[in-house]
């Protein structure tokens, strides 16, 4: 019943979902660079935040600290994402974010002093488990698990865990408002460190690549305003719910109907997936 009073994360989840997914598309298809998809997707949600904040009235930070370690925390994780999302799977991927619930409970648990209980310590290990297994393919060994793609977004989980934590604060010290448009935007400074990863490639986008980074972009940014404003009521819960594997089902429909698109397995393999995926799900919701 508790999920009942967090209608903002829901709707974080179903954004981020349908954003995986055409971040996917376009990663695949479109923009072989990750380092410019990763600088403009984030550019293009800024643009959309602007607007939306602005209207609301926007003023300069009275405390900076903690807006700027989760602005550092921000880009960091979109970046790790990124690089992930170019290596594995959305089916794989998805389920992974099960390790930002663990990892939120060992911070929260961390923060305040207090130690994990055996069974938190059981549903971790089942969780690190079936996180082995989500990842296997057609020649189903678990080994497949590790490769940098996985460490790429075991690292991502870490990031948006410490930010979540940052942007709480953060929301807590100037508001909600402020604390989307600064992170965001100071976000945006640190990824332009990335600028000579891509600039050669600029002069290659067409004005089409453009619109298709601005499609996941739009998901983003809608799930970024709900996300943050739901971090300021638990940290916690919050990230369970986003963690939530929504874009692994759309995924499994695109490899039905579509599978030249987005990514094409066996019926064995998915069905693997899904089952680890909601062992790993219910672990972490009762963590």
């Amino acid at each position: 019943m508790m999920f009942l009073v967090q209608p903002l994360a829901w709707l974080a989840l179903l954004m981020y979902g349908l954003e995986g997914v055409a971040g996917k598309l376009v990663s695949k298809h479109s923009i072989p660079n990750p380092w410019l998809f990763n600088f403009f997707w984030n550019l293009f949600i800024l643009a959309l935040l602007a607007p939306v904040v602005w209207w609301h009235g926007l003023s300069l930070p009275s405390s900076w600290a903690n807006v700027i370690w989760a602005s550092f925390f921000y880009a960091g994780g979109s970046a790790f994402y990124v690089l992930a999302l170019y290596r594995l799977d959305i089916s794989v991927l998805a389920p992974l974010f099960s390790f930002r619930t663990v990892l939120a409970v060992v911070f929260g648990a961390v923060l305040v002093g207090e130690l994990l209980t055996t069974q938190q310590y059981i549903l971790i290990a089942v969780i690190f488990l079936f996180g082995l297994v989500v990842s296997v393919d057609e020649r189903l060994v678990v080994k497949s698990f590790f490769n940098w793609g996985t460490a790429l977004a075991l690292l991502d989980m870490l990031l948006l865990v410490l930010m979540a934590v940052f942007i709480k604060k953060s929301v807590a010290d100037i508001g909600y408002w402020e604390a989307t448009w600064w992170s965001a935007f100071l976000g945006q400074v640190w990824l332009l460190l990335t600028w000579p990863f891509f600039k050669a490639d600029l002069p290659q986008i067409s004005l089409k690549q453009y619109g298709l980074m601005f499609a996941p972009a739009l998901a983003g940014a809608v799930g970024t305003m709900a996300v943050n404003q739901a971090y300021a009521s638990s940290v916690s819960l919050t990230s369970a719910i986003v963690s939530l594997p929504f874009s692994m089902v759309i995924a499994f429909l695109f490899s039905v109907f579509a599978p030249e698109l987005l990514e094409k397995h066996t019926l064995k393999v998915y069905a693997v997936r899904f089952v680890s995926a909601a062992v790993m799900i219910t672990a972490a919701l009762n963590l």
